[in-house]
C-alpha cells in the first residue's frame, strides 16, 4: 500500500471539515426547528419572555453535544442567578450568539438588525430580543433603550460591545462602542466580562466557513459595580472591560 502524500492528506482533511461542516448545520438547523413552535408561543406572552433562556440552553447544550464539541466554561460560580448584569463579550464568530446559551441566568440579546432576514430565526430574535441598525446613531439609541425596557427585573443584557465581528486581525478586538456601559450605568446593575477566546477558530467569520472541532471555552470574569457611577465614567469603564478581554484572550493565543 503506498503511503499517502501531503497532498492526499489536505484534500481528505478538507473533505472530513466539509463532511463536518454540514453535520454541524443539520444539528444546529434541527434542534432549532425542533425548538421554533415553543418560541412562537412565547412571542405574545411579553411576560414570559425570559423563558426563552431555557430553550436557548437546551439549544446550545445538545447541539455542542451531538457535534462532539468539548465545552469549558469558567466563572459561571461569580454569578448570582437572581441578579440581572450586563455581559459584555468580545465577538468573532456567529457561535458567540449560541454560546450564551450557557449563561448562569436568563438574558436578552442586542443583535444587528440582518438576523431579522434570516428565515424563522429572524422572526424568534426580533420578537424575543432587540435588533439595532448599527450605522444608525438615532436607532442605536432607541434600540438601547428598548433593550433596557425590554429586561424588566428578570433579564440580563447580553451585549458585544464591538458592535459587530469587524476584527480583521483574529483574535484582536476593535475597538468599544459606549452602548453597553451606559446600559449598566442606567440600570446600575453589574457589567461582568465575558471572554470566548476560541469561536473564531470553530467558526470562522468567512463566506464558506467550515467547522473545525475543537473546544469552546467561555470565561465569565468577576462582575464589576457600576453603582453610583455616570455617564462620564463611560470611557474608563470600557478600558477597563477591554482590558481584562484583551489579556484573557492572549493568554491563549499570544501577541506577536
Amino acid at each position: 500500500m503506498l503511503p499517502i502524500t501531503i497532498f492526499e492528506a489536505v484534500i481528505m482533511n478538507k473533505l472530513f471539515q466539509l463532511l463536518y461542516t454540514i453535520w454541524c448545520a443539520l444539528v444546529f438547523v434541527g434542534i432549532f426547528l425542533f425548538l421554533f413552535p415553543f418560541y412562537l408561543l412565547l412571542i405574545p406572552l411579553k411576560k414570559w419572555h425570559h423563558l426563552s433562556y431555557y430553550f436557548n440552553r437546551i439549544w446550545a447544550k445538545s447541539a455542542l453535544m451531538l457535534v462532539a464539541i468539548p465545552t469549558e466554561i469558567t466563572g459561571r460560580e461569580k454569578i448570582k442567578r437572581s441578579e440581572q448584569y450586563v455581559y459584555c463579550s468580545n465577538h468573532f464568530s456567529l457561535l458567540d450568539i449560541l454560546s450564551f446559551g450557557f449563561a448562569p441566568n436568563p438574558v436578552l440579546y442586542v443583535g444587528k438588525k440582518s438576523l431579522a432576514k434570516i428565515p424563522l430565526f429572524g422572526l424568534m430574535f426580533s420578537k424575543l430580543h432587540v435588533t439595532v441598525d448599527r450605522e444608525n446613531i438615532r436607532n442605536r439609541y432607541q434600540a438601547l433603550q428598548t433593550a433596557i425596557e425590554k429586561m424588566g427585573n428578570k433579564r440580563s443584557l447580553v451585549m458585544y460591545p464591538e458592535g459587530g465581528i469587524y476584527s480583521k486581525d483574529m483574535p484582536r478586538m476593535v475597538r468599544f462602542k459606549d452602548g453597553a456601559f451606559r446600559a449598566a450605568i442606567e440600570k446600575q446593575i453589574p457589567l461582568v466580562p465575558v471572554t470566548l477566546p476560541d469561536n473564531w477558530i470553530i467558526l470562522p467569520d468567512v463566506k464558506s466557513p467550515l467547522i473545525k472541532r475543537k473546544k469552546m471555552r467561555m470565561i465569565f470574569h468577576d462582575p464589576i459595580s457600576t453603582e453610583g457611577l455616570n455617564m462620564q465614567d463611560v470611557p474608563a469603564l470600557k478600558e477597563r472591560v477591554f482590558s481584562i478581554i484583551d489579556e484573557e484572550i492572549h493568554k491563549y493565543y499570544p501577541k506577536e
